[in-house]
């Protein structure tokens, strides 16, 4: 019988793949906290005035202005590079105001990141920009936590090109095989597997369960 791929096995099954690494590199987006609500209300704010709305998941992942200029041409609308950049920072402005008020951790990832702090080394490679990343962070309280932190901004190619996790692992001085990657896109888990890096994919496999298995392996 032919192995399933990791993000069809079964989560007690993916628990496993924490043993042994040196470094845990998390997606921040609907990763770490429940973006996606307020990154698809942004998209949505500075699309409807030209007819358009955005299908989140098929964008998810994606930089900003990448994503923008996915949703023009799925709807067949010509714009402009200057355009674009405008509608880019009209999104990013929107989303940075709603995560001062309205952002929160996902189920078990505040007790799963200071349970892994102490064992791991943290390190983060999101899609988004940086400044919107340091505003969810401290948000959070979680400033500090991952080292290196890669945006969008440190990138030539954003996820699915494996740029970004590729030089998280040069930075840190990490081979791929000591490192998991977190993620809850297409995109990212892509990008983490040309890296050569092994995955969690956070919409098949729950923090919680991570946890307990992290518990039962220190109590062993």
């Amino acid at each position: 019988m032919t192995d399933q791929p990791a993000r069809e096995r079964p989560a007690v099954a993916r628990t496993n793949l924490l043993h042994g690494k040196q470094m845990l590199i998390f997606d921040f987006d609907g990763t770490l906290a429940d973006t996606s609500p307020l990154h698809e209300a942004a998209f949505n704010s500075v699309l409807a005035p030209w007819g358009i709305s955005a299908d989140y998941p098929a964008i998810a992942g994606l930089r900003t202005r990448d994503a923008l200029a996915a949703c023009f041409t799925k709807a067949g609308v010509a714009i402009s590079t200057a355009a674009i950049q405008d509608l880019t920072v009209s999104k990013q402005s929107k989303v940075r105001a709603s995560l001062k008020h309205e952002l929160r951790p996902l189920p078990g990832v505040d007790e799963f990141l200071r349970m892994a702090r102490q064992r791991f080394r943290l390190a983060l490679y999101s899609s988004g920009s940086r400044d919107t990343v340091l505003v969810a962070l401290e948000q959070l309280g979680y400033v500090g936590w991952f080292a290196p932190m890669l945006c969008a901004d440190d990138v030539m190619n954003t996820k699915p090109h494996p740029e970004g996790f590729i030089k998280v692992l040069a930075i840190a001085g990490i081979n791929a095989t000591d490192a998991l990657v977190f993620e809850d896109s297409d995109a990212g888990i892509e990008a983490a597997r040309r890296a050569g890096l092994e995955t969690v994919d956070v919409r098949m496999t729950r923090f919680g369960d991570l946890i307990a298995a992290s518990g039962q392996r220190m109590s062993d």
